[in-house]
């Protein structure tokens, strides 16, 4: 499921209530701007009405793309995410002002008919069909449905709410009316179905369970999709290198596509994009701000950007397959750091709003933000503090390094971040410092693959420490349950919980969430839940990330979504403006 947004997207982090989500930016005007930073309504903000036919639009991605099943946790990343949002179409969509909105262009309208038992309809645009002339239906609803809620062999990113299913049933012409029945009430429910897969084109087509995983881990998620239902289809694939879509003739949709080609070219070192930008290889890019990087915007000419404030949190995760990792040693590790020295050290630099988060559900301002890490002494910078901590549990700091209740030496860590990316490579090191403190060795080193590096949490603990970017959806019951069950709770997998964190309380709550009505207790189980996260110092919440988009001012209707699904949300709008040459 979320800087470099290397994270991960379905597996969405802190997703916040859309009835509390506030826009980030200020309000009114188009944002027109010759260069420099703009700002506007965030759902209006570079508006083109009639954006003119042609051209080729090229977009940096900053990862590769290993696994092209978005709804698979190994291909559940926030930069393959972005392609398949030209791809494959979702029942609703997250807007840049944080708020959720059906997808008007698939579907006529999808409304709850029951609340008990919860029945929700979907009425699907009669004219919605996959770029191959089969129509849009109950069958993808269905095949989605079973890959993530009844297929013990198929990696699934998120099944929340999809166990909750008690029935999928199509009707009218086309099976395009979607009855959809749940067995036990699920708050979330615009979660579900983003995106929906075609699943006549499954391969193997599933007839049993094993078929069905087969072409959910394999057929979908090891090449390139051929068929579409989105604005544009790919045409060609090289590996590492870029993706190029064009526009999908079935196109069912109200607007475009207006672009000839969407180019989707992979730079995962991020030292390149503004280069790349400057010598017009690219036309947009999403980077993580950095002080540098700003100043080398504001003298492009004929660029522009937005920075903005979205769901997307930085934080350390810990891999508890590594059996030295006890609870002491990771209260002391992230007691011992100092949160707003990283910050001081990193954003602040171009970003003075950017604090420290100390919620992982909930973003500062929201209903449901409180304090959930400081009043357990994490990320303050206390040395004396972390040294109790370790004392208090048999361990012993003699001649700098750390040893362990048993005698033997406390072994070195490994800590990894995405290559290229200097403010992750700084936290990094603030944290090896801080851990050196008590007499534990950090190796800091860079992936190029988070998406693997974090699949892999596993026996051999590919790695010890990492950090990375959660990128949320407006959904907090669903967004969250998947990055902290535990496989006991999830039916066997991890899903987004990296780190194989296990707290049977922690699962209640989750679970509890997800199936209550009632907003003020979801708020209350998502934070009594956080607390224990805190308690078992699994995870330590940085800060909210902020984002940067920087495109060249003659393309229209691109603009940032600091949410799970990016800016390509809309890229059936994006386009030349009528006055650009």
């Amino acid at each position: 499921m979320l800087g470099t947004r290397s994270g991960f997207r379905v597996a969405a982090g802190f997703a916040v209530l859309a009835l509390a989500a506030t826009a980030c930016g200020s309000k009114g005007g188009g944002g027109s701007a010759s260069q420099g930073r703009i700002k506007g309504d965030p759902n209006t903000i570079n508006s083109v009405a009639n954006p003119k036919k042609g051209g080729t639009f090229t977009y940096a991605l900053e990862k590769t793309i290993d696994n092209w099943n978005i709804l698979t946790s190994a291909g559940n990343t926030f930069e393959t995410a972005e392609v398949m949002d030209a791809i494959y179409p979702s029942t609703f969509i997250a807007q840049p002002d944080l708020s959720v909105k059906m997808n008007d262009d698939l579907l006529l309208s999808a409304e709850v008919t029951n609340q008990n038992p919860e029945t929700i309809v979907y009425k699907i645009n009669p004219k919605a069909v996959w770029s191959d002339g089969v129509p849009i239906n109950a069958d993808d609803f269905k095949y989605v449905w079973q890959a993530s809620a009844n297929c013990k062999d198929c990696d699934v990113a998120s099944s929340v709410g999809y166990t909750s299913i008690q029935s999928i049933e199509g009707s009218g012409p086309n099976n395009q009316t979607v009855t959809v029945t749940f067995k036990q009430p699920f708050s979330d429910w615009k979660s579900l179905f983003g995106p929906l897969l075609p699943a006549h084109a499954a391969t193997p087509k599933p007839t049993d369970e094993q078929t069905l995983a087969d072409s959910w881990n394999h057929g979908f998620a090891d090449n390139p999709p051929k068929i579409s239902g989105g604005p544009y289809v790919i045409s060609s694939y090289q590996k590492d290198q870029s993706v190029t879509l064009v526009p999908n003739p079935k196109w069912y949709g109200k607007k475009g596509p207006y672009l000839d080609k969407l180019v989707f070219r992979m730079i995962t070192d991020a030292t390149q994009e503004p280069p790349a930008l400057q010598n017009h290889e690219i036309d947009a890019m999403y980077p993580q701000p950095e002080v540098d990087l700003i100043k080398t915007l504001n003298g492009m000419k004929n660029v522009v950007y937005q920075e903005d404030l979205g769901l997307i949190f930085e934080h350390f995760d810990f891999n508890l397959e590594n059996k030295a990792l006890t609870l002491p040693v990771r209260q002391a590790l992230f007691t011992a750091v100092n949160r707003q020295q990283i910050l001081d050290a990193t954003v602040k630099q171009f970003d003075p709003d950017v604090t420290v988060l100390n919620n992982r559900m909930f973003v500062p301002g929201q209903k449901g933000y409180q304090d959930n890490v400081t009043k357990y002494g994490l990320g303050t910078g206390d040395i004396a503090k972390a040294k109790d901590i370790l004392t208090k549990a048999g361990y012993k700091i003699e001649n700098g390094k750390l040893i362990q209740p048993d005698g033997t030496p406390f072994p070195a860590l490994t800590m990894q971040y995405t290559v290229g990316n200097q403010i992750r490579q700084t936290e990094c090191q603030l944290f090896a410092q801080a851990a050196k403190q008590l007499g534990v060795t950090v190796n800091v080193q860079s992936t190029d693959s988070l998406g693997k590096t974090l699949t892999n949490a596993d026996a051999q603990h590919h790695f010890d420490v990492v950090v990375f970017a959660w990128v949320a959806t407006p959904f907090p019951a669903s967004g969250n349950a998947p990055l902290y069950e535990s496989n006991k709770a999830r039916g066997g997998d991890w899903g987004g919980n990296y780190g194989h964190w296990v707290n049977s309380q922690a699962d209640q709550l989750l679970q509890d969430a997800t199936s209550n009505l009632n907003p003020d207790q979801v708020i209350k189980d998502l934070n009594e839940a956080d607390q224990l996260i805190s308690q078992d110092a699994y995870t330590l919440p940085l800060y909210q990330k902020p984002t940067l988009l920087a495109y060249y001012n003659t393309w229209g209707n691109i603009r940032d979504n600091a949410t799970s699904v990016g800016p390509p949300y809309n890229v059936q709008e994006w386009g030349l403006k009528p006055s650009a040459a």
